[in-house]
């Protein structure tokens, strides 16, 4: 816990923060008036940020959106001077850091660490049995919410972001919370309790699951069946949809007195109480998305095609519908799915699931599907002794926990389509986002390739990781930076981080290093991340490939290094290989799937210039065939330039020839 003596912020007088409903600011108990909204954005932002440094274009994207005045880093400036007056002691507690605004508080004054704290312990006391002392506890907590957190505040991506988590914190409690007073017997506190927070979340079927189960067990059975119809009203009215079939399930269940409904004796477990068996009995609620990128650019044609393929989803297949990002190594696939993720979230109330196909098991192999299945399961609430042995069953098990209920699930990393197809739910109200380097195309989905950023949004990514002060002083060399990047969101997210950590750096002398080829992919590597690093997993899984042709794909992709096109044909690849162009084909096929190649046209192919230095790289020891004379054809082409690869789209097209976004669902 951080207090005012760790800080070193003088308090001679009492300041109090509150989130969790309008912003509010008070000083010695008065509240203090912040009239303009950009400055409530601007405090807003500091407190979500609990005691971490706020990077400049962090607040100034919150602030203004991605069209900023050309005034507002000075406008910020005095956003903060004015905030600082309205503080005691306001230097102290609003300082200036290398690249941002600190917001320096004590927990004991701040409404969030004070909610967490009284959770916690609540969360003790029912691991001691202390059911009374946990209900209070609980009743504490939620007291300290007056609304939805920060009513009056003007949100961008990284608040809703905040307020979104702050929603799913509230939630949980209150779950915690309903299953202590059900516990005890308390029906007619809970029935109280719930329809206060549904007020707040009409959407949420659980807590109308809950609502009824408690209505019907304090026996009101007419109140319980009334609050069927009241939701089925607002979910129709709202999203067009029926009820789930767990809250059906309990309807039905009300409808015939079913026994099981009652609630047997109490019972708790080391993390909260275990509720009663029956159709409304707990479940967990997994919320497994691992945080979003504050810096985010770009993206809005994949996203909104994401958007449309799951909207349409429900009516169209059978089961889950299914979005894979797919492109080469490095270029934010991930990070795109975890924005949309999040931006999903509150459609999915009944959990988010997440795994990283990648990740290595303690036995050091990527995760099978049962690994990952019986990952998910022990997430929903099944104790791990009722977990099956086998992937069969395990996979019978999971279908049947997610029937009737509206989960997303994430599967990041995907290997090939037999990672992704067994976690697919047969249910069509959840929903799947995947991400490969492979399109996956025996997998029946939506598939939408992620290229390069285009010029705009690659200045932005490169000003909002940096400082943008001085990526605007330095305009031309920015530019410069992203062309030579290959606009390419590892590669700029890395330059970025070096120029950060070397403030001494000027931007057109970082551009002057990175304009050697042979040292380029040297400079583009810090702190763990690394261009060469990432083209060279998927350079690695072309060589572990079964296929006979895989040495020939191998030496094709060394070839093309040393090749002084970005762009090629059919032709020019045989004449590297000296081979026809059956055999050239089959190569390439191998290169586009391994993303190291990307088809231009049918018989036309390009290689990202940054994949084209590691290829070279890989071309050059000794031992090496020198590649074959070129056709005439190729000789007389204009001479290369890495800016043709990157250059804006052509008129009417937008990033369309960049991104490749498909909509339509391709069935295999």
């Amino acid at each position: 816990m951080r207090t005012a003596a760790d800080s070193d912020c003088p308090r001679p007088e009492a300041v109090t923060f509150r989130t969790l409903g309008t912003l509010e600011l008070r000083v010695a108990g008065a509240p203090v008036r912040i009239g303009a909204d950009k400055q409530r954005v601007l405090l807003a932002m500091l407190l979500a940020h609990d005691g971490r440094a706020v990077p400049v274009p962090v607040l100034i994207r919150e602030i203004w959106g991605d069209d900023p005045p050309p005034s507002a880093v000075a406008n910020l400036r005095t956003y903060v001077m004015q905030l600082r007056r309205r503080l005691p002691a306001g230097e102290a507690r609003l300082a200036t850091s290398r690249s941002g605004y600190v917001l320096r508080v004590d927990d004991t004054d701040f409404d969030i660490p004070r909610v967490r704290a009284k959770a916690a312990d609540a969360r003790r006391a029912v691991a001691q049995r202390q059911l009374p002392e946990a209900a209070e506890l609980y009743t504490q907590a939620l007291a300290l919410w007056r609304g939805l957190p920060l009513e009056n505040v003007t949100q961008g991506p990284a608040l809703r972001g905040f307020t979104q988590h702050l929603s799913e914190l509230h939630l949980s409690i209150v779950e915690e919370q309903v299953g202590v007073e059900t516990a005890l017997g308390r029906h007619g506190t809970v029935i109280q309790h719930l329809r206060h927070v549904i007020k707040l979340h009409p959407l949420h079927e659980r807590l109308r699951g809950r609502l009824m189960l408690a209505l019907y067990s304090n026996g009101d059975v007419a109140g319980a069946l009334g609050a069927f119809t009241e939701a089925r009203n607002a979910l129709r009215e709202e999203l067009g949809m029926d009820p789930g079939e767990e809250l059906s399930r309990l309807h039905r269940a009300i409808l015939r007195r079913d026994p099981a409904l009652l609630p047997g004796p109490p019972a708790t477990g080391p993390t909260g109480p275990v509720g009663p068996a029956g159709p409304a009995g707990l479940q967990s609620v997994p919320r497994q998305l691992p945080p979003e990128s504050t810096v985010f650019v770009g993206r809005q044609q994949e996203i909104a095609a994401a958007r449309e393929a799951l909207r349409a989803g429900p009516t169209t297949t059978v089961s889950a519908p299914t979005v894979v990002f797919h492109g080469q190594g490095g270029f934010g696939k991930s990070a795109l799915a975890l924005r949309h993720a999040h931006d999903l979230a509150p459609l999915y109330p009944d959990g988010q699931l997440y795994a990283d196909l990648t990740c290595p098991t303690p036995q050091g192999h990527p995760p099978r599907p049962f690994d990952i299945i019986t990952g998910f399961l022990r997430a929903l609430g099944v104790p791990p002794p009722h977990i099956p042995d086998t992937t069969a069953e395990a996979s019978l098990r999971y279908q049947s926990m997610l029937a009737g209920r509206r989960l997303l699930i994430v599967a990041d990393n995907a290997l090939d389509a037999s990672q992704i197809r067994p976690l697919i739910p047969a249910n069509n109200a959840c929903a799947v986002l995947a991400t490969s380097r492979s399109s996956l195309p025996t997998l029946l989905a939506t598939r939408i390739a992620v290229g390069t950023l285009d010029e705009t949004s690659s200045v932005r990514l490169l000003a909002l990781i940096g400082t943008g002060e001085r990526f605007a002083r330095e305009h031309d060399a920015t530019v410069e930076l992203a062309r030579l990047c290959g606009h390419h969101a590892l590669a700029l997210r890395i330059a970025a981080a070096r120029l950060v950590a070397r403030p001494e750096w000027s931007l057109a002398g970082f551009a002057g290093r990175l304009r050697h080829r042979a040292q380029r992919l040297d400079e583009l590597q810090a702190e763990g991340l690394s261009v060469r690093a990432c083209i060279a997993q998927s350079y690695r899984r072309l060589l572990r490939t079964p296929l006979t042709g895989r040495a020939r794909s191998a030496r094709a992709f060394q070839l093309l290094g040393l090749f002084d096109h970005a762009e090629f044909d059919l032709t020019d690849a045989a004449a590297l290989l000296g081979t026809d162009t059956r055999q050239a084909a089959g190569a390439l096929d191998e290169l586009v799937d391994a993303q190291l190649i990307e088809p231009v046209t049918e018989n036309t192919f390009r290689m990202h210039e940054l994949i084209r230095l590691y290829a070279a790289e890989l071309a050059t020891p000794a031992g090496m065939l020198p590649h074959r004379p070129l056709p005439a054809v190729a000789r007389h082409k204009q001479p290369y330039s890495s800016s043709a690869y990157v250059s804006s789209p052509r008129p009417g097209t937008g990033s369309q020839s960049r991104s490749g976004v498909r909509t339509k669902p391709s069935r295999w």
